[in-house]
C-alpha cells in the first residue's frame, strides 16, 4: 500500500522547484482571484479530487457490504493477485471505515514488542491526520479514542484521544512480517487489533474479520466520466463532509460556483464548460512535479499530515489514499538506469550498496520490483523484493551488497531480484528514515546496466 499505494502518486514528477512554482501559482490565484468561472472550476476540481475519490471508495465499500467501524484483515503478504497499485511485500494489511457521526470509536492495540506496525488514519480529504504505531505512539499496548470534529465527551481512564477532522475516517493497518517463519506471530498480533463504539467500551471490543485480499477494496479510483457528474458529486460530498479548518480558506474561493449551496439547482456553468474544467484540472494534476531527484531516483520529501497545496495533494493521492508522510516512510522510485535508459528485462542490472551504506532507517527497508502498472510481477521463485530481512544474501569481500536484477536466473540466485521480460520499475521503501535520509543527504545507489540477457 500509493501510494500504495502506494505509495502511489508520490512516484511521479521530477523537481521540487516546479512543485514550489505550482504552490506559488495557487497562492497568487487565491489572492488575486481567477480570471473567470471556468478557471475557478478547474481549481475547485483539483481541490476536490481527493474528496471525490473518497466518495468512490465509500460507494464501493457500500456495494461490497463493508461494515462501518469493522476491521478487515488480510493475513497474507501481497502477491501479484492483489490488484492494488504499489503494495509492499513486507507487511500484512488491514483496513476499516470509521463513521464517527455515530460517536467516537475506540482502537485497542496489543504490545508489539518493538515490531514495526502502524495504523494510518486518513480523513475524507485524504490527509493522513494521525498514526497509531511504532514511530508516533510506540509499541506498547494502548487504547485510543478516535473522535469526530463535534464530540466533546469524557474519556475513560487510560484512553488517549485522537481528533479526526472529518466524521468519516479510513484506517489502514500495516504489521511487519520479519520472514515466513514470523508470519504466524504477525498474524496473531494483527488479530488483536480491535474497534468498539466508545458507548460500549470495553465490553464491545470487536475483532477484525479475516478476508483474503482485503485491500482489493482500494483499487485505483474511478472518477465520474463527465464534468457535470464530477461537480455534482463534489457538491454533495462537501455538504456531507464540510471542509475542515485547514480547508476553509481554499474552499471559500469557490463561493461563486455554489458548491455546497446553490450548485444543485443553479449550476454556474454549462455542462461543456464543466467538462473542459475537469479535463484541464486532471492534466494539471498529472503534470505536477512534486518529487526531488536523488541521483536518478524520484522521491517526495515533503508529504506531511496536511498538504496545503491542492495540486501537490491531488498528485500524491491520484492513485488513491495511503501514501505515508515522509517521516513514516520515504519511497525512492526509478524506471531508468544510470544512463537514463528505461529499465527492461532484455538487459541485466546491478545495484551495489557499499559497506556501511545500506539505507539508514529506524525500522526497515525494501527494494520492490513492479510492472509499469504498479502491480507485482509473477516470477519463478516468487521473490518480489530484496530487503533487510531477505535470507541468505551474499556480500562481496569488501562488505558490499550487490543486488542482481534480470529476467533470467544468474548462477547465484541469492541476491537475484527477478525481472519480467519487458519494462519494469523499482521502488525502494525506507520506513522510519533517519535524519540523513529525510534531509536528502543519503544517496540511493544507481541502477547500473551490465549487459543484455
Amino acid at each position: 500500500m500509493s501510494h500504495f499505494l502506494s505509495r502511489r502518486g508520490v512516484l511521479h514528477g521530477t523537481s521540487l522547484l516546479l512543485a514550489a512554482s505550482a504552490a506559488s501559482a495557487w497562492a497568487q490565484d487565491t489572492q488575486e482571484g481567477p480570471a473567470d468561472l471556468q478557471t475557478l472550476a478547474e481549481d475547485a476540481a483539483i481541490w476536490g479530487l481527493p474528496l471525490v475519490q473518497t466518495g468512490f471508495y465509500l460507494a464501493l465499500a457500500r456495494a461490497k457490504g463493508v461494515k462501518w467501524n469493522q476491521l478487515y484483515l488480510n493475513q497474507s503478504l501481497a502477491t501479484p493477485s492483489l490488484k492494488v497499485p504499489g503494495p509492499n511485500i513486507d507487511t500484512i494489511y488491514g483496513f476499516a471505515w470509521l463513521d464517527l457521526a455515530r460517536g467516537p470509536v475506540v482502537l485497542d492495540v496489543p504490545d508489539e514488542a518493538d515490531r514495526y506496525y502502524c495504523i494510518q488514519l486518513i480523513d475524507a480529504y485524504e490527509n493522513t491526520f494521525a498514526y497509531v504505531g511504532r514511530r508516533e505512539t510506540g509499541t506498547k499496548a494502548g487504547s485510543y479514542v478516535i473522535a469526530g470534529p463535534e464530540w466533546n465527551g469524557k474519556l475513560p481512564e487510560g484512553v488517549k484521544r485522537i481528533d479526526a477532522p472529518t466524521s468519516i475516517v479510513l484506517a489502514l493497518t500495516r504489521t511487519l512480517v520479519r520472514g515466513l517463519a514470523d508470519l504466524k506471530a504477525a498474524q496473531d498480533l494483527q488479530s488483536d487489533y480491535t474497534l468498539s463504539p466508545l458507548a460500549a467500551y470495553p465490553a464491545g471490543k470487536t475483532p477484525g474479520i479475516v478476508e483474503t485480499d482485503a485491500l482489493n477494496i482500494l483499487p485505483k479510483p474511478e472518477l465520474p466520466q463527465t464534468g457535470a457528474a464530477f461537480f455534482a458529486q463534489l457538491d454533495a460530498l462537501v455538504r456531507r463532509f464540510p471542509p475542515t479548518a485547514d480547508e476553509a480558506a481554499s474552499f471559500a474561493r469557490f463561493a461563486p460556483l455554489g458548491l455546497g449551496g446553490s450548485f444543485a439547482t443553479k449550476p454556474p456553468l454549462p455542462a461543456a464548460a464543466l467538462q473542459t474544467a475537469l479535463q484541464h484540472a486532471l492534466q494539471r494534476v498529472k503534470a505536477a512535479k512534486v518529487t526531488d531527484d536523488n541521483d536518478g531516483w524520484r522521491v517526495n520529501y515533503h508529504i506531511t499530515k496536511f498538504v496545503a497545496d491542492p495540486v501537490a495533494r491531488a498528485n500524491v493521492d491520484q492513485f488513491g489514499p495511503g501514501a505515508h508522510i515522509a517521516a513514516e516512510a520515504l519511497y525512492f522510485a526509478t524506471s531508468h538506469d544510470s544512463e537514463g535508459e528505461p529499465l527492461n528485462g532484455s538487459q541485466r542490472y546491478t545495484i551495489t550498496f557499499a559497506k556501511g551504506q545500506l539505507p539508514p532507517v529506524k525500522a526497515f527497508w525494501s527494494l520492490i520490483l513492479y510492472g509499469m502498472d504498479f502491480f507485482l510481477v509473477d516470477n519463478p521463485i516468487n521473490r518480489y523484493s530484496i530487503n533487510d530481512r531477505t535470507e541468505g544474501l551474499s556480500f562481496t569481500p569488501d562488505g558490499a551488497l550487490r543486488i542482481r536484477i534480470q529476467h533470467g536466473a544468474p548462477d547465484n540466485v541469492a541476491n537475484w531480484l527477478p525481472a519480467p521480460s519487458g519494462a519494469f520499475q523499482l521502488i525502494l521503501r525506507a520506513y522510519q528514515p533517519d535524519d540523513s535520509m529525510l534531509a536528502g543527504a543519503y544517496k540511493v545507489p544507481a541502477v547500473v546496466r551490465t549487459g543484455g540477457r
